[in-house]
């Protein structure tokens, strides 16, 4: 896509748009040496302010590294989330203009609840109700990005397991095929370690470090989902808007 002087959109933008674009496409693979701002200048025929404008941006973003005395190189994708919606990760994905995919793992109702919830104690919201557990990797232009374990009621996940799970989100299924609407959650971030498990799925080493969000989804006053998700640090991270005049009763620092 050449760049279009006559539009009204700066011309920086525009080399960041098709830069990003052609990054995303495997044009430039992690790793490659990406073209000097002398290339970039000749290809778009612009000032070498516009081509700083436009490569710092993708610095900014994270496609790309610049190290001093060796150029500037592609880095592996990593995505951002905002916290403050209610959001699933296909969701996440197809909002940012990337393909998300899934592996399941293993899909079946929680067999011995008393093993499990030693196992997962935040799995007490459920009380004594049935579950349904979907365990499965979810991933990003075909790379791991999560390892998920997502607990439901048996009523609905069972339903949810018969469904195309590889190429639709969880939430996506459950307001098209379930009826039901997530109004809110509650949702805590820590760091953690990968377990063998963990480790083999992410494809990572075992020990290293994972970033671990769990979340307790609810539709009305019921909790109808617990979610713990893996998520590997160098591909994901989060961000938080903060406003130091508005106060937020109970939030802040957990003590256990």
């Amino acid at each position: 896509m050449a760049i279009d002087r006559n539009k009204p959109i700066p011309l920086h933008y525009q080399i960041t748009n098709e830069l990003r674009q052609a990054i995303k496409e495997g044009q430039y693979r992690v790793g490659d040496l990406f073209p000097t701002d002398k290339q970039l200048m000749e290809k778009y025929g612009v000032s070498s302010i516009t081509v700083r404008r436009a490569v710092a941006a993708l610095v900014d973003e994270g496609l790309l590294a610049r190290q001093p005395g060796k150029g500037t190189f592609v880095k592996r994708e990593t995505v951002e989330e905002t916290l403050g919606k209610l959001t699933g990760f296909f969701e996440e994905m197809k909002a940012r203009g990337y393909e998300p995919s899934a592996t399941i793992i293993f899909t079946g109702p929680v067999e011995d609840p008393a093993k499990e919830l030693q196992r997962t104690p935040e799995l007490r919201v459920f009380g004594d109700e049935p579950l349904y557990l979907i365990e499965k990797v979810q991933k990003m232009n075909g790379q791991p990005i999560t390892y998920l374990r997502s607990y439901w009621p048996l009523e609905y996940g069972g339903r949810l397991a018969a469904e195309d799970l590889e190429h639709h989100g969880l939430y996506e299924l459950v307001e098209d095929k379930l009826g039901l609407v997530l109004e809110r959650a509650e949702q805590t971030i820590s760091a953690g370690r990968a377990g063998k498990k963990e480790a083999e799925h992410l494809q990572v080493k075992t020990g290293s470090p994972l970033l671990i969000m769990t979340r307790v989804a609810y539709a009305g006053d019921r909790a109808v989902e617990l979610s713990l998700n893996a998520y590997r640090p160098d591909r994901y991270k989060y961000r938080v808007e903060l406003d130091r005049n508005r106060p937020q009763p109970g939030s802040g620092v957990i003590v256990e």
